[in-house]
């Protein structure tokens, strides 16, 4: 460790990622694999990398020469390195978890309190941003515990405050949260996801509530959008404070402009907000909830564009014929989105598939809520993956009422905007939201719904 922090005080930086790698670093490179283990160090020499740490567990495999190698514990001497190379005790940590909605949520508020002169950061499913602009993409919701660490301790250093932080189940369970404590956790709701690595749901909801009880601090406060899962915290140390409590004490009514755009009244303020679908008023609700307990006070600035980028998005919409973009991909995903549509909209429209090697269990259930909700269903290619695309197609067709099977995703989007030509009303391009490509096996392929479907959109 004294080598380390003799690195540290000459000006190297502890990285993850071999493409970060330069001469004044340090690559952390924790892999029990031999071979992607020597592929990723001669990949980071390349770089002109001269420092490698290594778990211990594979202590003098692979050793190039003029390589300095420094093998840890990776349990015991993780927390002693991210102190050395670090610092982030002065951020307010936000965690924000739960099945559905927790993007949202995270870039909302982070955009609430940056545009309101709060200096505040995301890390998530989007990527990492400072202020609202974006710094950089990340390769999971939850990054690895090092790269969390250095990214929090830019943050730090560009004198942000508040770091909002998508805290996901798998992350938890794979350590990449490390020692780090939140100060204050927003629990969206508990539903059923991720089962194909925690195997039953029961496992999940309790991957959430053991998250919630280690990375707690002894004032930590826990807030929770859906009051229905209470009793699954009624042992949290602190009192737990509720968005419906918050609504009725601030008196908030919510009233349907049209179409897009709601109005929400409180004793204090109106905000005006632009969406199709009344969950996202929830989610914005919940935005100032947090905004709430930090300053005790609403906000009095907010963005036009607080939601991200494939969230309920509308990119077109003239002459009664919509385009709408959406990352739902559960069952409960589904009925927030399709549940509450305004009733003017007649025909529905929606474009959707399944990931491969994930929960196969949600399916056919995302098939049956599609069906209750539109009258045409474009069943299509999401990620299968290392599945065969086929299979996924037929579970989808086997269990909705109207489908139409178009394996390309572009033709899927292609149909579905022809079909809108002719009947007016709604299309739906569900599953993907903002994503930049589509995995086929070891392939990936560029592909975005948002720009396909406006191509298409030019002719409507």
């Amino acid at each position: 460790m004294n080598e380390l922090k003799t690195l540290q005080a000459k000006g190297f930086k502890i990285v993850s990622n071999w493409q970060e790698c330069n001469s004044k670093s340090i690559f952390f490179l924790n892999t029990l694999n031999l071979e992607d283990f020597d592929k990723y160090q001669k990949l980071a020499i390349k770089k002109k990398c001269t420092h490698i740490i290594a778990n211990s567990s594979i202590k003098k495999h692979n050793e190039i020469k003029n390589i300095k190698y420094y093998y840890i514990n990776v349990q015991k001497d993780l927390f002693k390195i991210k102190k050395i190379f670090f610092g982030i005790d002065k951020l307010k940590i936000i965690f924000l978890t739960g099945t559905n909605g927790k993007t949202s949520i995270a870039y909302g508020s982070h955009l609430l309190f940056s545009i309101n002169g709060i200096p505040s950061c995301y890390l998530g499913t989007i990527g990492f941003f400072i202020n609202g602009n974006k710094i950089k993409n990340l390769p999971n919701t939850t990054p690895s515990y090092l790269e969390l660490s250095s990214l929090l301790h830019e943050a730090t250093k560009q004198k942000i405050k508040y770091a909002f932080i998508e805290a996901s189940s798998i992350g938890f369970k794979e350590g990449r949260l490390g020692d780090l404590k939140f100060d204050l956790c927003y629990l969206t709701n508990l539903q059923s996801d991720h089962l194909d690595y925690h195997k039953n749901i029961k496992n999940y909801h309790q991957s959430k509530i053991d998250m919630i009880n280690v990375h707690s601090k002894i004032n930590s406060k826990l807030l929770i959008q859906d009051k229905n899962i209470q009793k699954k915290f009624s042992n949290f140390k602190n009192k737990n404070k509720f968005l419906d409590d918050f609504i009725k004490h601030h008196k908030f009514s919510i009233e349907r402009k049209n179409l897009n755009s709601f109005s929400i009244k409180t004793s204090f303020k109106t905000y005006s907000i632009n969406t199709i679908n009344d969950f996202m008023i929830k989610n914005f609700i919940s935005m100032l909830h947090i905004y709430f307990v930090f300053h005790q006070k609403l906000p009095q600035k907010i963005n036009t564009k607080i939601f991200p980028d494939g969230r309920s998005q509308i990119i077109y919409n003239k002459n009664k014929k919509i385009i709408l973009i959406d990352y739902a991909h559960t069952k409960e995903a589904f009925e927030n989105l399709l549940s509450n549509l305004p009733k003017e909209i007649d025909h529905k429209i929606i474009i959707f598939g399944c990931g491969g090697d994930r929960d196969k269990t949600k399916r056919a259930k995302m098939a049956k809520i599609a069906s209750k909700y539109t009258d045409i269903q474009i069943i299509t290619d999401d990620n299968p993956r290392n599945e065969n695309p086929s299979d996924i197609r037929r579970i989808l067709i086997e269990y909705s009422s109207n489908p139409l099977e178009i394996p390309s995703r572009k033709k899927a989007i292609e149909r579905g905007v022809k079909l809108l030509k002719i009947n007016k009303g709604l299309l739906i391009i569900a599953g993907k939201g903002h994503e930049n490509n589509q995995i086929y096996k070891d392939k990936i392929f560029t592909f975005n719904d948002r720009l396909v479907a406006k191509s298409y959109a030019k002719y409507l």
